[in-house]
């Protein structure tokens, strides 16, 4: 089975054979999943082959007539960068610490009112830097008005 034939997949539906054998969809699925791993590697691939063959603009023509055509949705525009480009962002985003705040956040707020001098001097220590942040961050969106 050849799973480039149009008779077997739409944009809407996967048309598997009612007869096909476990052997043919083991295969099948198979690639499917290798497609999937690896679409946007195929994808940068194809791109690159089209835009040396037939230029960069003949490749932008065709892919949103391909859009179009298919029904898909307009790429979604890359969100900003906020975390750096090394491998600590696998470790610490700025995403992820929002997350881990208001969540730290939501469980401890009740209990905060209850604390001693030495915890809330501690607590405190830890979110000034984020509260320095968020004034600098302020600060230069007032700036760029």
């Amino acid at each position: 089975m050849n799973i480039t034939e149009l008779s077997i997949f739409t944009p809407k539906e996967l048309k598997i054979p009612a007869d096909i054998t476990p052997e043919a969809w083991t295969e099948q699925h198979r690639l499917f999943m290798l497609c999937h791993t690896f679409s946007r590697k195929f994808l940068r691939e194809s791109r690159s082959f089209a835009a040396e063959k037939w230029g960069a603009d003949f490749v932008a023509d065709v892919e949103i007539q391909l859009e179009l055509a298919l029904g898909l949705p307009e790429p979604k525009p890359e969100k900003p960068a906020l975390n750096p480009e090394d491998k600590s962002r696998a470790i610490v985003t700025i995403e992820g610490i929002c997350q881990s705040f208001t969540l730290w956040q939501r469980k401890m707020a009740p209990e905060i009112e209850r604390w001693d001098r030495d915890r809330l001097t501690k607590a405190l220590a830890l979110v000034e830097p984020i509260e320095a942040q968020a004034k600098r961050i302020r600060e230069l969106l007032n700036a760029s008005r």
